[in-house]
């Protein structure tokens, strides 16, 4: 229970791709790189302020995207983007100052002619809803030019040979079976080998289609194992290599990957022949360029960050970089510096605790987020993690307390209402379980309303046009 909690307390760690297409580096680009007040700074590059207002800016456009994504945020996610955020603006100063320090001008024409491909694309209502006059377009403008001669100049003459054009347009179809192991046990993968070699046996007289539907592990199962087409770069190597080595029609022997055992039966491909191939090509070496150039843009971005001199002066910054870097004792000390500045802090107290839980102290961890509840009463996730917790360490009574504070805060959320009845029922409280089991019929009862006037709302505007038509017809 505490091993699959502990990994649940990690923070969220969102994976930063260095891509600047279509603006992406320059977004608000004033905004981002207006501010020098060092003393409201919450780190410097190579002596470059980044401001706390731009911070904001940056963090508040991430939580924008990633609630898209996932809808309601907890804590521990919002942390992560925020850091996300700083390790943005971090990337931002260190291409700016490359670029002062290249002193690009392009040519009027060609910012011109920026201009105008901005005001196609956005429109001018658009524009001007947001304030973007000529004076601010142009200053974009030149901004983007440069740091695409930037981004050419560091990534130098790219080639792309014939072979990896073909490599790139070649697909395959496939389906497999697979025999999922979870976990590093030695016996498991043993057990699962010898299933995956029975089975094996079984296709030789048995459909692959019904043999996946019946013993896969996979949710490609109901489908026959089917995959569909994919390229290289979608699937775990072994995969990968298996199937682009087969021909249509040919089933694989066992192939291992981190996910178990799979059997894999190709049965299409896509190859680089024809003059479909042909007509792809131009465009295929335009994006494995622009791969390659933004490959190597990363990696020059890379080691410049690493040969930066690079100071976090925010508390809170400091201290989930410290996590990150498994320095928890550096992050707990961090922390409490962040607490003195913002006491109010609750949330503060609950990332205390997830230190704790990596150093293996429970105890501690509990105080912690004891002590951010005392901030942060209301917070559902605070709760659902201190029971939690208290499972873990046998105080089943105020586990179940804190599980049905958690239910009640976060009534209108059927996913943590699903996990604290879970909860509940492991810990054997049936009145509890009752309890939740009246707002998941709730919730579900809601669903079921909306879904109806949904329903409801589409058939009327389907109606009218279905009596014109008869009508029509009628006469």
């Amino acid at each position: 229970m505490i091993k699959k909690f502990r990994s649940l307390a990690k923070p969220l760690v969102i994976i930063i791709c260095v891509t600047f297409i279509a603006g992406a580096l320059y977004i608000g680009g004033m905004s981002f790189f207006g501010g020098n007040d060092a003393s409201a700074a919450v780190a410097t590059v190579n002596g470059r302020p980044i401001s706390a207002y731009d911070l904001q800016n940056a963090y508040l456009q991430e939580v924008q995207y990633y609630q898209m994504i996932y809808g309601q945020l907890n804590n521990s996610m919002l942390e992560g983007i925020r850091y996300n955020a700083y390790e943005i603006l971090v990337n931002n100063s260190l291409v700016e100052e490359e670029l002062d320090n290249r002193k690009y001008k392009p040519a009027a024409a060609d910012v011109d002619a920026e201009v105008a491909a901005m005001k196609e694309m956005y429109g001018q209502e658009v524009l001007d809803m947001y304030g973007y006059n000529d004076a601010a377009l142009k200053q974009i403008a030149s901004q983007q030019l440069a740091f695409q001669q930037l981004l050419n100049d560091i990534a130098g003459e790219i080639e792309i040979s014939e072979q990896e054009i073909k490599q790139q347009y070649e697909q395959v179809r496939a389906s497999h079976i697979l025999v999922r192991v979870d976990g590093d046990d030695p016996e498991l993968w043993e057990a699962a080998e010898a299933r995956a070699e029975e089975i094996l046996e079984m296709i030789q007289i048995m459909d692959f289609a019904e043999a996946a539907r019946n013993y896969s592990d996979d949710g490609s199962a109901e489908n026959g194992g089917d995959l569909g087409f994919f390229s290289r770069g979608q699937m775990v190597e072994p995969f990968e290599e298996a199937a682009f080595a087969l021909d249509v029609g040919e089933v694989s022997g066992l192939v291992k990957s981190q996910f178990g055992y799979h059997i894999i039966k190709v049965t299409d491909k896509k190859t680089a022949e024809g003059d479909e191939f042909e007509a792809a090509k131009d465009e295929i070496r335009e994006e494995l360029v622009e791969e390659e150039k933004f490959r190597r843009f990363s990696e020059w971005l890379t080691e410049r960050k690493n040969n930066a001199k690079i100071v976090v002066i925010d508390r809170q910054l400091a201290a989930y970089q410290a996590l990150l870097n498994n320095e928890y004792e550096e992050a707990i000390k961090a922390y409490h510096e962040a607490i003195e500045e913002n006491p109010a802090n609750g949330f503060l107290y609950a990332s205390i605790g997830q230190v704790y839980l990596q150093l293996d102290q429970t105890d501690k961890a509990i105080e912690a987020y004891e002590k951010a509840l005392e901030h942060s009463a209301n917070d559902g996730q605070l709760h659902l993690m201190l029971g939690s917790l208290y499972q873990d360490t046998e105080q089943n009574d105020k586990a179940i307390a804190a599980y049905l504070k958690a239910s009640e805060l976060s009534s209108g959320d059927i996913m943590t209402q699903l996990i604290v009845r879970s909860m509940l029922t492991e810990l054997e409280a049936e009145e509890a379980v009752a309890a939740v089991d009246e707002r998941i019929a709730a919730l579900q009862e809601m669903y079921a309303q909306i879904e109806a006037e949904e329903s409801t709302d589409t058939t009327e505007d389907i109606e009218p046009n279905e009596q014109e038509q008869n009508g029509e017809e009628t006469e």
